[in-house]
This record gives C-alpha cells, sequence and structure tokens, in this order.
C-alpha cells in the first residue's frame, strides 16, 4: 500500500520537480536551445504555415513568450510534460484503478524523452500532449460512440495536424484499428464521418497555404529525411527502433533495482481483453508502422519522431504488474521515479551550468545572447531614428538577436526568400535591415546586394567582439553586421 505520508509529499514534489525544470534552465543557460528561437519568429508572424511546419505549435510558443516574458518557453515546455501526465492518468482511470494509473502516469517521467529533451519546446514536445489526447478521445468515442466524443475527436485530430504532420501516422493507426476490430460497424453510421468533416476543416487553412507556397515543408522533409537515407540506408530502421528503447532504459533500470516482477500474460484481471489489445495496438503500432516504411522504403528515420508515440508506455508497464507484486512494490516504484527524477534534474543543472567548460566548446545554450541582442539594439539605434524592423544574415546568431531584442524584429531566414513570406523588397527598401555573421563565414544572403544598389538606403558596417560568458579563455566571437537605414532614419 501506498504510505500516507509519502502520498501526501508525491504532489508537492511534482510541483517542485516542474517548477525546477522551468527555472533552472532560464537561470543557468546563456541562450535559449536550438529550436525555441526559431517557434519564436515564426509565431511572431502569424502565418498558416512555415516552411518546415504547420503552425499551431509556434503561435502558441510566442503567446508564452508575449505573456510571461523570455521564461515563457520554459513554462510552456513543462506544462506540456505536465498536461501530458494528466491526460495518461485520465485515460488510465478508464482502464484500470486510480492507484495503478497515478503511477503508470509517473512512469512517463521515467522515459528520457519526457526529461531532457523537455528543455526545448519544439513540435515534437508540443505533439506530446496531442497523441494522447487523441488516443483517450478515441478510446471513448468507440467505446460510448457519442456525438461529443466524435466531434472533440475532429478537432482535436485537425489541431494535431495544424501542430506536426507526423499526427498522420497516428489517424492511421487509428483507422487500422477500427478496420481490424468490431468497432468496424461504427462506419456504417455518420459520426465517424462527421469527425473527418471536422479535421479536414480545421487543417484546411494550412492544406491551401501549402498549395500556395508550393507545399515547402513536405519538400524540406523529403530533403531531411533523403539525407538521413543517405548515411544508413534500410538500416536507419533499426537505429531508430533501439533508440526507442534505450529512452526506455531508466524505466527499466527503475522496474530492475525495485525488483519488480512483470507478467507476459494478457491482463485480464486488471483490465479487459479488448482494452489490453488497444493499449497494445496504440502504444507500439505507430512505431512499428513507421518502422516498417523505413525498412522497406528506405527512409530516413529521425529517432525524435518517437517523441510522442510513447504516451501510454507507463500504462501498458503498470498493467503487466501482477496485483499482489503492484501492491507490495508500488513505494519502492514511486521512490524510484523520485530517485530518477532526482539525478535526471541535477544532471540537468550541471550540463546547462557546466556543459560549455566540460566539453570545452558551446552548445546552443551556451551562446551569448543577452549580449548580442543588447548590442544589435545599440548599434541600431545608434545609426537610425527608426525602429529595427528586420533581421538577416547567419541564421542562429539572427535568431537569438531576434528573439531577445527590444525590438522584436522580423527574420528573413538565409538561403531561400520563399522561407520568409512576411518579408518583401518593398519592406526592406523602407524599412532596411540588419544583416549579421560570424566572422569567419561567408553570407548566405543573396537580397543583400540588390538592397545596396538602393539610393534611399545608407549602408555601415563594422564588427563586434563579443566574449562568451560560459567560456572566458575561449577566443572572443567576433560577428561582422551591416546596417542597411533608410535615409530619412539616418542620425
Amino acid at each position: 500500500m501506498l504510505s500516507k505520508p509519502f502520498s501526501v509529499r508525491l504532489p508537492l514534489w511534482l510541483i517542485l520537480y516542474f517548477i525546477l525544470w522551468t527555472v533552472l534552465p532560464f537561470a543557468l543557460s546563456a541562450s535559449y536551445p536550438l529550436d525555441v528561437p526559431e517557434g519564436i519568429y515564426w509565431g511572431r508572424e502569424w502565418q498558416w504555415g512555415y516552411y518546415k511546419h504547420p503552425p499551431l505549435s509556434s503561435w502558441i510558443l510566442y503567446s508564452f513568450y508575449h505573456i510571461f516574458g523570455h521564461i515563457g518557453p520554459y513554462i510552456l515546455s513543462q506544462c506540456t510534460i505536465a498536461l501530458s501526465l494528466w491526460l495518461a492518468y485520465l485515460f488510465g482511470r478508464r482502464l484500470m484503478s486510480p492507484r495503478r494509473a497515478f503511477v503508470g502516469a509517473l512512469f512517463l517521467l521515467a522515459i528520457f524523452y519526457y526529461t531532457w529533451p523537455s528543455l526545448e519546446f519544439n513540435h515534437n514536445i508540443a505533439q506530446m500532449p496531442v497523441w494522447l489526447g487523441l488516443v483517450y478521445i478515441f478510446y471513448l468515442a468507440t467505446r460510448e460512440n457519442r456525438w461529443r466524443y466524435w466531434l472533440l475527436f475532429g478537432l482535436l485530430a485537425g489541431a494535431g495536424m495544424l501542430v506536426k504532420y507526423t499526427v498522420a501516422v497516428l489517424i492511421i493507426t487509428m483507422v487500422l484499428y477500427s478496420l481490424c476490430t468490431s468497432y468496424r460497424r461504427l462506419w456504417l453510421t455518420a459520426k465517424p464521418w462527421l469527425a473527418i468533416l471536422i479535421a479536414l476543416l480545421v487543417f484546411a487553412p494550412n492544406v491551401y497555404w501549402l498549395m500556395q507556397h508550393n507545399w515547402l515543408p513536405l519538400t524540406y522533409a523529403s530533403a531531411r529525411s533523403a539525407e538521413d537515407a543517405s548515411r544508413n540506408g534500410h538500416l536507419a530502421a533499426f537505429g531508430y527502433l533501439g533508440t526507442q528503447i534505450i529512452n526506455h532504459l531508466p524505466l527499466l533500470l527503475i522496474l530492475l533495482f525495485t525488483r519488480t516482477r512483470l507478467s507476459l500474460r494478457t491482463p485480464v484481471q486488471i483490465l479487459h481483453r479488448s482494452d489490453w489489445h488497444f493499449l497494445l495496438w496504440m502504444g507500439l503500432a505507430p512505431t512499428l508502422i513507421l518502422a516498417s516504411a523505413g525498412l522497406i522504403f528506405g527512409l530516413g528515420l529521425r529517432d525524435m519522431w518517437g517523441m510522442p508515440m510513447w504516451g501510454i508506455s507507463g500504462l501498458i508497464i503498470v498493467t503487466l504488474i501482477p496485483e499482489q507484486v503492484f501492491d507490495k512494490k508500488i513505494n519502492s516504484l514511486l521512490k524510484g521515479i523520485v530517485i530518477w527524477a532526482l539525478i535526471v534534474t541535477i544532471l540537468m543543472a550541471t550540463y546547462v551550468q557546466f556543459g560549455a567548460r566540460i566539453r570545452h566548446k558551446p552548445s546552443r545554450m551556451d551562446w551569448p545572447q543577452v549580449t548580442l541582442a543588447t548590442q544589435a539594439d545599440k548599434q541600431w539605434q545608434t545609426l537610425s531614428s527608426c525602429k529595427l524592423d528586420s533581421v538577416t544574415g547567419s541564421d542562429w546568431i539572427v535568431l537569438l538577436v531576434a528573439s531577445y531584442s527590444k525590438f522584436a524584429p522580423s527574420v528573413m531566414v538565409s538561403g531561400n526568400a520563399a522561407y520568409s513570406p512576411w518579408m518583401s523588397d518593398n519592406r526592406l527598401q523602407q524599412h532596411g535591415t540588419l544583416a549579421l555573421w560570424p566572422a569567419n563565414e561567408q553570407p548566405k544572403v543573396p537580397w543583400l546586394q540588390p538592397l545596396a544598389q538602393q539610393p534611399d538606403l545608407i549602408i555601415k558596417q563594422g564588427e563586434w567582439t563579443i566574449a562568451w560568458s560560459k567560456l572566458p579563455d575561449r577566443e572572443p566571437l567576433k560577428v561582422v553586421w551591416q546596417a542597411y537605414i533608410p535615409r530619412e532614419c539616418l542620425k
């Protein structure tokens, strides 16, 4: 049995855990993780799509950034993980006892994807509660067949496709499940068809955007997949599966050290046989479908695509624990989760604070972001009386500046003007821009040369030398800048 003092402390421990994972990365890092500044600048433009992904995740990220300030992305990321645990618990309560559902939900914290990668809010993190919510609502819709569940499923499916296109893998899994079970009869009614219609209506604006922008995200994803496939070919599928197993290693170690015996028999005493089959199908089929596609067609599979697919792993594992073993080991299991969470929190804080010195080189979270943004703002204000409207140049430096500058400038991504449809020649001519790149790189900004020929734009240039706050002995970062200032704004 779960001892009362421990059960009382556990919610407080969970709150403390999420506070630490929000505050420590923000306080100890020098810059945002890789995908965060990209999502912020996308969301700021409020487009129906972006050249890599659909828009909903970026809209939500920018909203948290706008409301809560620079800590907003870290708040959002941990809210997403907490929401995933809550949805797993709600779903588990429909299948098994509340105690088992609670432990099964907490088991998610012993899956690596739900800890370390949550430092960086991106589309994979955003999918986690979407997948769990879809599985839960699909279960209710098929079992109870009520209009409200099918309507909610359609809304969530459409919204999920606006988060990331890989949600389609889960939807395909659900369609296959319904066709391979007695629930195929539901297709003879109007409810699932209405759900599909609602999902398509929600997703339609992004489809229209895709048509207007030459299907840019699909072209981008195809290129990334081809790049991965060229390195590993058909064997990439085995690497992908191996990575998914490794990400469950903390949970397996907790079971090992607590000597929790699992039963591989169908757990009919714990939940109904059809529910057990549902859990296995929804928990394993998406990954197996993706891996099979990679194995057969030689598709390049990225390990992080598996992040949202394991939301019910904890429920599957806890279902395999026999009743008498569960009653005996519940305290040990919960303490094992707490110990693992403490270990990974210490490792996270150590990595964020001292990782650059340990590796002798900066990670994405070790760049002098505040100094870069402050320097850009001061430089522009020295030269221009107008607001800094946009930045361009080397993407990473530009993204760091844009996500901390007080002017909140738009970003013009290098390489292809189609990646930044909010920018235009007329806008650049009217407001100018600030171009930035490391001194040891050649800028890939082909639109700067035409700007240099505009008589109403005055060009100023120079170089900054900026110290690495996390690596004081490292050679300072040298940044070349070029300011294109409208003549009427020139000081």
